[in-house]
C-alpha cells in the first residue's frame, strides 16, 4: 500500500508538471524512478495513463479519471497524517483565484504562512475576474460582492475600502472635484469591459465613469491613474503607499464610498477540506487587511 500511495503522489505530481523531469528535480529521484512509479501505475490498475512524446505528456481518459482517484488518496493520507502526527504541518499544492490587489498583498506575507508550513506550495492565479473552480481547478477562490451561483461554500472574509485618487499633476491641470456631481466633468478611469457602462456610487450619486480608458484590471487601472491619465476609485490597499509619498492625492474623503465585500469560495463541506486548503483558507483570514489592527 505505501508504494501504491508513493506512485499516485508521483502521478499526481507529473500530471501537474506535465514532464518527468522537472518532478524528478523537485522530489529528488531519479528520471528513471520517476517513470518506473507509472509503469506500476499502469500495470496495477490495467490502463494506459499517459500518452508520451519526446515533447510532452497528456493524460488519457483512463488517466484523467485515475487523478481525480489519486488526488482524494494523497488528501485523505496527508489529512491522517496532519491530524494524528506530532506536528500540525500542511503539505503539497494549494491553488487559490485572487484579485490583483489582495494578490499582491497576500504575496507579501506569504512568509508567516511558509514558516508555518514549509512543505506547502501555494499557487496564485491573478485574476480580477474569476472563473469557476471546477473549470479553473482552483482550491479557494477570492470573490467580490456576492458569490458566485456555482460556489457550494463560501465565507465572509470583510471589506476593502476604497478611495477617489488622482495625480497632483491631473488636479494641477483639470482642477479638484469639489462634490460628486463635479466627477462628470473629469476623466474617470474605470474598472470594467464590455458594452456595460461603468457607474461609480458616490455617497449615493451615481456617476457615469467615461474617461478615456478602462480595463478590467485594477493594476491597470492604477497604473493609468498615477501616470496623469484622470481620476480612478481604487481599492485602498493598492493607493495607501502613492497616497502616503504624495504621489496621489484622496478626494472627496467625507463622502462614504461602499466598500467592496470579499468572500472566498470553495467546494469543501465542512471536515471533508483538506488540511492543506484550511492552512491556506486560514493564512487568508488571518493576514487579511486590518485583520491584525487592534
Amino acid at each position: 500500500m505505501t508504494d501504491l500511495v508513493q506512485a499516485l503522489r508521483t502521478y499526481a505530481d507529473v500530471a501537474a508538471e506535465g514532464s518527468f523531469s522537472r518532478v524528478a528535480e523537485r522530489s529528488g529521484a531519479s528520471h528513471t524512478t520517476i517513470a518506473r512509479r507509472i509503469d506500476f501505475l499502469e500495470a496495477h490498475f490495467g490502463a494506459r495513463l499517459l500518452h508520451r512524446s519526446t515533447r510532452r505528456l497528456t493524460l488519457t481518459h483512463e488517466g484523467l479519471r485515475l487523478l481525480d482517484h489519486a488526488r482524494t488518496v494523497i488528501e485523505a493520507v496527508d489529512n491522517a497524517r496532519s491530524e494524528l502526527g506530532d506536528r500540525k504541518s500542511a503539505r503539497g499544492v494549494v491553488r487559490v483565484g485572487v484579485t490583483t490587489a489582495l494578490g499582491l498583498h497576500y504575496a507579501g506575507r506569504l512568509a508567516d504562512l511558509r514558516a508555518r508550513h514549509p512543505e506547502l506550495r501555494i499557487e496564485f492565479a491573478v485574476a480580477d475576474w474569476q472563473g469557476e473552480l471546477r473549470e479553473t481547478g482552483l482550491d479557494l477562490a477570492l470573490r467580490v460582492g456576492d458569490p458566485a451561483p456555482e460556489s457550494l461554500f463560501a465565507e465572509p472574509l470583510g471589506l476593502i475600502r476604497r478611495s477617489l485618487v488622482a495625480t497632483p499633476l491631473y488636479l494641477g491641470q483639470r482642477g479638484t472635484p469639489d462634490g460628486a456631481d463635479d466627477l462628470r466633468e473629469h476623466e474617470c478611469i474605470a474598472y470594467g469591459y464590455g458594452p456595460a457602462p461603468s457607474v461609480w456610487d458616490v455617497g449615493g450619486v451615481q456617476i457615469p465613469a467615461t474617461g478615456a480608458f478602462r480595463a478590467n484590471s485594477s493594476e491597470a487601472v492604477y497604473r493609468a491613474v498615477t501616470h496623469d491619465l484622470g481620476i480612478g476609485l481604487l481599492p485602498d490597499i493598492q493607493v495607501a503607499e502613492a497616497i502616503a509619498e504624495g504621489r496621489l492625492t484622496r478626494l472627496l474623503p467625507g463622502i462614504a464610498i461602499e466598500p467592496l465585500r470579499l468572500s472566498v469560495v470553495h467546494h469543501f463541506p465542512g471536515r471533508q477540506m483538506p488540511f492543506r486548503v484550511r492552512a491556506v483558507l486560514d493564512f487568508l483570514h488571518r493576514a487579511f487587511p486590518g485583520a491584525g489592527d487592534a
